[in-house]
């Protein structure tokens, strides 16, 4: 397994002071915190593949601008272009577009991570998941392609490769206050605007792995498959997604999160993987 990049857990002077009004001990239990909490995760880049995109703006079509077919096989990680499906695939596509898919052989390892098997993302007609799924195909491979399958269109106007970088993710949102003592409330001020360098956390970037973010912490009232856990407490976070300009598209104010329950995402089953909204 490859390292992440660094990560800085120095504490900036002013933190550190208003940990000491409450005890040198503090300091030292805050800086375990940091150690045993930070995880490894997966950030992604976008880098387009042609020299025009898969579709035309209707500014494009009038002035009638060059298009480019997908370039990517079906089994690249990629977002737009041509998605991996089998012929037994239970997937209707009617009204949906492909977003973009990752294939997990080919991101770097990550300790309990799940290591095999294809997971892709579409947006099409409202479902309890508000417009988007996740298919899931644990064993992808040229021989399962379905050959007859149509295109369809994709999210984003351009065609992008996925990049990957391990990196360091910090707990977000409650667990991240968790450390601090009670009532020093600009302590916690203090904390709250400090993003560790080095961190991914720090960036807005795609993300597969690491601590879930801290706008899933007002979503303990999901809606999963049934028999599965409503507590969002109880899945890990497979997969982030913000706006990409490289590949085109946006998401308003809501970034994507794809979780898996727990149990799931330790066996590397990303079936019951569910998509949910939060603004950050």
């Amino acid at each position: 397994m490859s390292s992440p990049r660094p990560l800085d857990l120095q504490l900036p002077p002013a933190i550190r002071r208003a940990l000491a009004r409450h005890g040198e001990h503090r300091i030292e239990q805050v800086l375990r915190f940091l150690e045993q909490a930070r995880r490894p995760c997966v950030a992604i880049e976008s880098v387009r593949v042609a020299s025009a995109p898969l579709t035309r703006s209707a500014l494009g079509r009038l002035l009638r601008r060059p298009t480019h077919p997908p370039v990517l096989g079906a089994l690249e990680s990629k977002f737009g272009g041509v998605p991996y499906r089998e012929p037994e695939d239970e997937h209707p596509w009617s009204g949906w577009t492909f977003i973009g898919q990752v294939n997990l052989a080919q991101v770097p390892e990550v300790p309990g991570a799940p290591r095999r098997g294809l997971f892709g993302l579409d947006y099409g007609p409202l479902t309890a998941d508000g417009g988007w799924r996740v298919r899931w195909y644990p064993h992808p491979s040229d021989s399962r392609l379905d050959p007859a399958a149509a295109l369809p269109p994709s999210f984003g106007s351009w065609e992008t490769r996925m990049l990957f970088e391990l990196c360091w993710s910090l707990p977000q949102g409650h667990a991240w206050r968790a450390p601090l003592p009670e009532g020093d409330a600009e302590l916690e001020e203090l904390w709250e605007e400090w993003v560790p360098a080095g961190s991914v956390d720090e960036e807005n970037v795609h993300r597969l792995f690491g601590h879930r973010a801290a706008g899933l912490d007002e979503h303990y009232g999901i809606e999963p498959a049934e028999g599965v856990s409503t507590d969002i407490r109880d899945y890990e976070q497979l997969f982030r997604m913000t706006f990409d300009n490289t590949a085109d598209f946006g998401l308003g104010t809501n970034w994507l999160h794809v979780v898996v329950p727990t149990t799931d995402f330790a066996a590397g089953d990303l079936e019951r993987a569910i998509v949910v909204g939060a603004n950050y």
